[in-house]
């Protein structure tokens, strides 16, 4: 199994190299009322339909973004931003459009150059300028922190040092190597739901040609909704018929999952299971955090993943290596989990609105 979830993840990443070296991608700036921009629009949605590979981001410059990037890029050409519509293909750059044989025949030849030979992607051409935009450390740990106390997590690895213990109580080292078995499960299935959580933001925003700036203030109006659920919670503990964790109806099940483990390796099995049964408790705040990875590349994300990651599993170590050395039984941190849930959702939901805030003044 473990090996599979490394093969998911090698096919994963080699798939988005192949797919980010095969585009050929052009840059068309375009303003709202401009008939020569209305005329090269259809033809180059023909050039995408005859090019599968040719990847158009299509820019209105009347977005204050876009009009920034157009003089970025226009600078990085050695011109100026004359006027719309302005065409970005590898090394040339087209003014205006009149029709195919003025205009499109001239774009239509580079296109096929660079299909046929690869050529530079137009925003590598900014010089000091990254193609993506900065992650805020700040707010990427308090989305993991927010994650990593949420009572789910708690929950799961007490049930399962208790199953553990119960069925082998001289065996501490047995529970140790369990707890860690467990918890690099979860680790591996939520690195794996990251990265596709990454890709299918980024192919939304792709498609659905939307600004960033506009995506990042949906994302911290996400975020704030989810911080008043879990302050709902704490106020009102099931109240409309919903908590901010596993389903009520989903708990048995899970509980009967772990406490049928016998071994380490069940352990392992028994954490990639889980990992679905905890997916809708502790989802919202890793949806966020996806959300703003995906506006930076793919192999930039891996490292501010990897490290979301550690935090979320750091109390899952936490306690497994508590437990082991016997500072505290499992019975008195499940108790403990049980007298300050509502406490920990009135602290989630407090960090999740006060990220959402955050994000929407823009201080983060």
């Amino acid at each position: 199994m473990k090996k599979l979830v490394f093969l998911v993840i090698f096919l994963f990443l080699i798939s988005n190299l192949a797919y980010a070296q095969q585009k050929t991608v052009i840059y068309f700036f375009w303003g709202s009322g401009c008939p020569h921009c209305a005329a090269e629009k259809p033809f180059l949605e023909e050039m995408k339909t005859k090019y599968p590979d040719l990847e158009i981001k299509s820019l209105d410059v009347s977005i204050q973004e876009n009009a920034e990037l157009f003089t970025k890029i226009c600078k990085a050409y050695g011109t100026d931003p004359i006027g719309v519509p302005m065409t970005f293909i590898g090394e040339e750059y087209i003014i205006g459009y009149g029709n195919y044989e003025t205009s499109g025949k001239f774009i239509e030849e580079e296109i096929m150059n660079c299909v046929e030979s690869g050529c530079v992607d137009p925003i590598e051409k900014i010089e000091g300028e990254p193609e993506s935009e900065e992650v805020s450390l700040v707010q990427l740990m308090g989305l993991a922190a927010v994650d990593a106390i949420n009572p789910c997590e708690l929950a799961v690895i007490v049930i399962l040092m208790t199953a553990i213990l119960t069925k082998f109580p001289k065996e501490r080292k047995k529970s140790l190597k369990a707890g860690l078995s467990f918890t690099l499960a979860i680790f591996l299935i939520y690195l794996l739901f990251g990265l596709l959580i990454i890709s299918g933001f980024k192919f939304i925003t792709d498609f659905a040609n939307v600004s960033g700036t506009w995506f990042y203030n949906l994302l911290a109006v996400i975020a704030i909704i989810l911080g008043l659920l879990n302050i709902k919670d704490a106020i009102w503990y099931g109240g409309g018929g919903f908590l901010m964790e596993v389903p009520m109806r989903w708990r048995p099940k899970m509980k009967q999952i772990i406490q049928g483990t016998t071994s380490v390796g069940g352990a392992f099995v028994v954490g990639l299971i889980v990992s679905f049964f905890l997916t809708p408790c502790t989802g919202g705040p890793y949806f966020v955090a996806g959300g703003i990875l995906s506006r930076i590349s793919f192999f930039e994300a891996l490292p501010y993943l990897f490290l979301y990651m550690c935090i979320f599993i750091s109390p899952m170590i936490g306690i497994t290596f508590f437990v082991y050395f016997g500072f505290m039984a499992v019975e008195d941190i499940g108790g403990w989990r049980e007298k300050n849930i509502k406490r920990l959702h009135c602290v989630t939901g407090l960090l999740l609105l006060g990220l959402g805030a955050a994000m929407l003044l823009g201080l983060i």
